[in-house]
C-alpha cells in the first residue's frame, strides 16, 4: 500500500485547481520548490507523471486526472469525518477512550 499524506493530496488539488505550482504555493503560504517537491514525491510513490509542465503552468496528465478525482473525494469524507467528530463533543455524546 502507498503511504500518501493529507498535505501532499491538499497541495495536489491545489495545484491542478491552480495550474500552476507557484500560484497554489503562493495560496498555501508555502514556497514553491516544497510544493514542487511534493509533487515529486507523490508522482514517485503512484509510479505515474500527475502533471504536465508547461510554460505557462501545469495540467493534469490521465493519471492526474484520476488522482484528483479520487484526492477530492478522500478530502470531502476526512472533512466529514472531522464534523462527525466535533458534533459529537459539541453534544458532550462520546465514549471514553479505552486501552486494550
Amino acid at each position: 500500500m502507498v503511504h500518501i499524506d493529507v498535505t501532499s493530496l491538499k497541495l495536489f488539488v491545489a495545484v491542478c485547481e491552480a495550474g500552476s505550482i507557484a500560484h497554489a504555493a503562493k495560496r498555501a503560504h508555502v514556497a514553491a520548490s516544497a510544493v514542487s517537491r511534493r509533487i515529486a514525491d507523490l508522482e514517485q510513490r503512484m509510479g505515474a507523471p500527475l502533471l504536465q509542465r508547461h510554460q505557462k503552468g501545469v495540467t493534469p496528465t490521465p493519471a492526474g486526472e484520476r488522482l484528483l478525482h479520487h484526492a477530492r473525494a478522500v478530502l470531502h469524507g476526512l472533512d466529514a469525518m472531522y464534523a462527525a467528530v466535533a458534533v459529537c463533543l459539541v453534544a458532550g455524546v462520546y465514549l471514553p477512550i479505552t486501552q486494550n
